[in-house]
């Protein structure tokens, strides 16, 4: 276990990043975290099912469930990305929510998908952000979330960005290995249907000789959109890395469970 610390707290970080950028429109790359994870996971179900995502960001996944006419609900803690989205989509049905404490009902949903939220908490207000998921999930519900790896290359990665005369730094993430992750759930009773090393933006993408053409400029909307894409040598590369050094060069583990 690893916590990354910054400058400021996580709130306001992530007021920052999405006051920066409009609400999304829908995500287009099925090959790309995190959609196709999210597609995987509803394929579990029947078309009737009720969807939640929890820490929906800037819509981009909350948005492609809804225009495919699935029965979803996101919730965001930032009321500034709440507000866009809503403006965006005013049919979209999304709330300004933490998910430590949410006004649903129990066992009201058939799915929760928490991309890149748990891992915002420190250790003990992630199980109870567990405690309060698992309340509102039906009895045999699936819960597909990303959690933070704690492994090389998010290692070297925030000591990059960390900034070394900075004083008083603040909570920003929380960094897990599987087992800890696998330990975790099983303690909240979550039985783990399986588990997948993923990356979400490649650490190649970070050099832009690796970038493919249309990205050599970096812009998140499409980033978000369409996945953050390499040319065909950066490709070559990060499957060769993936492949033989999964554990320390994923960026975040997914996992697939379901209430006991």
């Amino acid at each position: 276990m690893r916590e990354t610390f910054r400058f400021e707290d996580n709130k306001s970080y992530w007021e920052k990043r999405w006051d920066k950028i409009d609400a999304d429109e829908m995500m287009e790359n099925k090959e790309s975290y995190p959609l196709k994870y999210t597609l995987e996971t509803v394929s579990f179900k029947n078309s009737k099912q009720k969807i939640l995502e929890a820490g929906c960001g800037a819509g981009r996944i909350l948005s492609y469930l809804y225009n495919q006419n699935f029965n979803v609900v996101g919730i965001e803690f930032i009321e500034s990305a709440v507000k866009k989205i809503k403006k965006k989509y005013p049919d979209i049905e999304v709330y300004t929510m933490d998910i430590l404490k949410t006004n649903f009902s129990d066992n009201e949903f058939d799915t929760i998908l928490a991309f890149g939220l748990y891992h915002n908490f420190q250790v003990e207000k992630f199980k109870q952000s567990l405690i309060e998921t698992r309340r509102i999930l039906k009895k045999d519900g699936v819960l597909c979330f990303s959690f933070r790896a704690d492994n090389l290359q998010n290692y070297v990665l925030d000591k990059i960005k960390d900034n070394k005369l900075q004083k008083n730094k603040q909570f920003h993430k929380l960094n897990l290995k599987k087992y800890e992750i696998q330990n975790i759930l099983k303690e909240n009773n979550f039985e783990i249907i399986k588990n997948d090393f993923v990356i979400n933006m490649p650490l190649l993408f970070h050099f832009k000789i690796f970038r493919s053409k249309n990205q050599k400029q970096f812009n998140e909307h499409m980033g978000r959109k369409n996945g953050y894409s390499l040319n065909l040598f950066g490709r070559i590369l990060n499957k060769f890395l993936l492949y033989f050094f999964k554990e320390q060069y994923c960026n975040v583990h997914v996992f697939y469970c379901t209430k006991k």
